[in-house]
């Protein structure tokens, strides 16, 4: 007799944000979607697409709220700056993705890394094209 297995759930996709204040940004677009201002005291909770929603909800009119399309308009705006397919993102979906190599660089960092990769590949190219 074999055992069966069965293998975990996928986790759900991520909202594909960086951490570099395109959060910032998707949560301006949050805003100007349904005409509101989400509560920032929130904000440290907001770990998952339903926890922004959540603080959205809170934010709506019951009539707004209740409305099947919210959901729908909310991950369209949420993903419009990651470019991810809205259709993917579920309530459990975390808005930055965990494995992203730039994970917790900023934008400065980022830029000053990149710079310093540029730079040593500029004194890598000098030097072979000095040695010929």
């Amino acid at each position: 007799m074999t055992e069966a297995t069965t293998d975990p759930a996928p986790s759900p996709a991520s909202v594909g944000l960086g951490g570099d204040s395109d959060e910032i940004a998707a949560i301006e677009e949050i805003e100007a979607e349904f005409g509101v201002m989400l509560d920032y005291a929130d904000a440290p909770q907001w770990h998952t697409a339903g926890d922004v929603f959540r603080s959205l909800l809170a934010q709506l009119p019951a009539e707004q709220s209740d409305n099947p399309d919210t959901w729908d308009r909310f991950v369209r705006a949420l993903t419009d700056q990651s470019g991810i397919d809205p259709a993917e993102i579920t309530p459990d979906s975390p808005l930055i993705e965990e494995g992203q190599i730039w994970r917790g660089l900023g934008a400065v960092s980022r830029m000053l890394l990149l710079l310093a990769i540029g730079m040593a590949l500029v004194v890598i190219l000098g030097a072979v094209m000095l040695a010929r």
